[in-house]
Protein backbone atom coordinates (compact mmCIF):
# COMPACT_ATOMS: atom_id res chain seq x y z
CA UNK A 1 0.00 0.00 0.00
CA UNK A 2 2.91 2.35 0.67
CA UNK A 3 4.22 1.98 -2.42
CA UNK A 4 1.02 3.06 -4.16
CA UNK A 5 0.69 6.09 -1.83
CA UNK A 6 3.91 6.90 -2.63
CA UNK A 7 3.79 6.76 -6.21
CA UNK A 8 0.27 8.35 -6.21
CA UNK A 9 2.29 11.77 -4.46
CA UNK A 10 5.22 11.71 -7.09
CA UNK A 11 2.75 11.99 -9.83
CA UNK A 12 0.85 14.58 -7.98
CA UNK A 13 4.09 16.88 -7.45
CA UNK A 14 4.76 16.42 -10.95
CA UNK A 15 3.67 19.78 -13.30
CA UNK A 16 1.97 19.34 -16.73
CA UNK A 17 4.56 19.24 -19.34
CA UNK A 18 3.89 21.91 -22.46
CA UNK A 19 4.87 19.84 -25.70
CA UNK A 20 3.39 20.98 -28.90
CA UNK A 21 5.55 19.45 -31.18
CA UNK A 22 8.81 20.76 -33.01
CA UNK A 23 10.28 24.19 -33.63
CA UNK A 24 9.87 24.33 -37.87
CA UNK A 25 12.28 27.20 -37.86
CA UNK A 26 15.67 26.96 -36.14
CA UNK A 27 16.86 30.54 -36.67
CA UNK A 28 17.06 32.61 -34.08
CA UNK A 29 15.65 35.54 -36.04
CA UNK A 30 12.75 35.20 -38.50
CA UNK A 31 10.38 37.59 -40.44
CA UNK A 32 6.94 35.91 -40.36
CA UNK A 33 5.45 36.63 -43.79
CA UNK A 34 2.88 34.96 -46.80
CA UNK A 35 2.80 34.92 -50.25
CA UNK A 36 2.25 38.43 -51.52
CA UNK A 37 4.74 39.86 -48.53
CA UNK A 38 7.57 37.34 -48.44
CA UNK A 39 9.31 38.95 -51.78
CA UNK A 40 9.39 42.76 -50.15
CA UNK A 41 10.71 41.34 -46.62
CA UNK A 42 13.59 39.18 -48.24
CA UNK A 43 14.89 41.84 -50.32
CA UNK A 44 14.29 45.05 -47.65
CA UNK A 45 16.58 42.22 -45.11
CA UNK A 46 19.53 41.57 -48.17
CA UNK A 47 19.94 45.36 -48.35
CA UNK A 48 19.73 46.46 -44.78
CA UNK A 49 22.41 43.84 -44.22
CA UNK A 50 20.61 42.05 -41.24
CA UNK A 51 20.71 38.34 -41.19
CA UNK A 52 17.35 37.02 -40.86
CA UNK A 53 15.59 33.99 -42.33
CA UNK A 54 12.12 34.87 -44.30
CA UNK A 55 9.28 32.09 -43.94
CA UNK A 56 5.75 32.69 -45.47
CA UNK A 57 3.42 30.92 -43.27
CA UNK A 58 0.43 29.46 -44.84
CA UNK A 59 -1.91 29.88 -42.15
CA UNK A 60 -2.46 31.56 -39.14
CA UNK A 61 -2.20 28.61 -36.83
CA UNK A 62 1.24 27.62 -38.03
CA UNK A 63 2.13 31.65 -36.94
CA UNK A 64 0.88 31.12 -33.57
CA UNK A 65 2.63 27.94 -33.16
CA UNK A 66 5.70 29.70 -34.29
CA UNK A 67 5.09 32.40 -31.51
CA UNK A 68 4.34 30.01 -28.87
CA UNK A 69 7.90 29.17 -29.27
CA UNK A 70 9.43 32.35 -28.65
CA UNK A 71 7.91 31.96 -25.24
CA UNK A 72 10.39 28.88 -24.39
CA UNK A 73 13.49 30.59 -26.87
CA UNK A 74 14.78 33.20 -25.35
CA UNK A 75 16.99 34.16 -27.79
CA UNK A 76 14.63 33.62 -30.63
CA UNK A 77 13.15 37.68 -32.24
CA UNK A 78 10.57 37.36 -34.55
CA UNK A 79 9.62 40.34 -37.11
CA UNK A 80 6.13 39.71 -38.61
CA UNK A 81 4.69 41.23 -42.19
CA UNK A 82 1.90 39.10 -42.47
CA UNK A 83 -0.57 37.87 -39.92
CA UNK A 84 -0.30 41.28 -37.55
CA UNK A 85 -3.64 40.57 -36.12
CA UNK A 86 -2.32 36.75 -34.62
CA UNK A 87 0.68 38.48 -33.43
CA UNK A 88 -1.22 41.57 -31.84
CA UNK A 89 -3.10 39.47 -29.95
CA UNK A 90 -0.83 36.77 -28.97
CA UNK A 91 1.20 40.05 -27.54
CA UNK A 92 -1.66 40.78 -25.62
CA UNK A 93 -1.24 37.32 -24.08
CA UNK A 94 1.92 37.60 -23.29
CA UNK A 95 3.54 41.48 -23.01
CA UNK A 96 6.99 39.88 -21.77
CA UNK A 97 7.66 39.42 -25.27
CA UNK A 98 7.18 42.72 -26.48
CA UNK A 99 10.75 43.44 -27.12
CA UNK A 100 11.42 40.62 -28.79
CA UNK A 101 8.31 39.80 -31.19
CA UNK A 102 7.29 42.77 -33.17
CA UNK A 103 4.86 43.32 -36.40
CA UNK A 104 4.98 45.94 -38.77
CA UNK A 105 3.11 46.73 -41.75
CA UNK A 106 4.11 45.62 -45.12
CA UNK A 107 5.67 48.77 -46.27
CA UNK A 108 9.22 49.27 -47.14
CA UNK A 109 10.10 52.02 -44.38
CA UNK A 110 8.00 50.33 -41.68
CA UNK A 111 9.87 46.57 -42.45
CA UNK A 112 13.36 48.47 -42.56
CA UNK A 113 13.00 49.70 -39.48
CA UNK A 114 11.62 47.44 -37.23
CA UNK A 115 14.60 44.74 -38.53
CA UNK A 116 17.13 47.28 -37.47
CA UNK A 117 15.12 47.81 -33.78
CA UNK A 118 15.07 44.21 -33.39
CA UNK A 119 18.59 43.29 -35.14
CA UNK A 120 20.17 45.58 -31.95
CA UNK A 121 17.88 43.63 -28.79
CA UNK A 122 20.29 41.85 -26.89
CA UNK A 123 18.91 37.91 -26.74
CA UNK A 124 22.16 37.02 -25.19
CA UNK A 125 21.69 38.88 -21.43
CA UNK A 126 18.06 37.76 -21.57
CA UNK A 127 17.33 35.70 -17.86
CA UNK A 128 15.87 32.40 -18.46
CA UNK A 129 14.65 30.24 -15.70
CA UNK A 130 16.63 27.19 -15.20
CA UNK A 131 16.94 26.79 -11.49
CA UNK A 132 12.86 25.83 -11.35
CA UNK A 133 13.16 22.72 -13.99
CA UNK A 134 16.37 21.46 -12.80
CA UNK A 135 15.48 21.03 -9.09
CA UNK A 136 12.27 19.56 -9.90
CA UNK A 137 13.98 16.97 -12.03
CA UNK A 138 16.08 16.48 -9.24
CA UNK A 139 13.45 16.46 -6.36
CA UNK A 140 11.48 13.63 -9.09
CA UNK A 141 14.94 12.07 -9.70
CA UNK A 142 15.81 11.33 -5.66
CA UNK A 143 11.98 10.32 -5.11
CA UNK A 144 11.61 7.55 -7.83
CA UNK A 145 15.08 6.75 -6.95
CA UNK A 146 14.21 5.74 -3.21
CA UNK A 147 11.23 4.15 -4.17
CA UNK A 148 12.43 2.07 -7.12
CA UNK A 149 15.54 1.54 -4.25
CA UNK A 150 12.92 0.73 -1.66
CA UNK A 151 11.28 -1.99 -3.74
CA UNK A 152 14.78 -3.67 -4.87
CA UNK A 153 16.07 -3.90 -1.07
CA UNK A 154 12.41 -5.18 0.14
CA UNK A 155 12.68 -7.86 -2.55
CA UNK A 156 16.21 -9.22 -1.77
Amino acid sequence: MKPVFIVLIIFLLIDGVAAHGMEITPESFIVIADNSTGKLARSVADETGVNVTVYRFQSAADVEHELEHALGNPNKKILAVAYQDVVKSFLEKHPELSDRVMYCSPDEASIRDKLIELNSVDTENIESDFMTPFFSGTLIGVIVGIVIGAVWMKRK
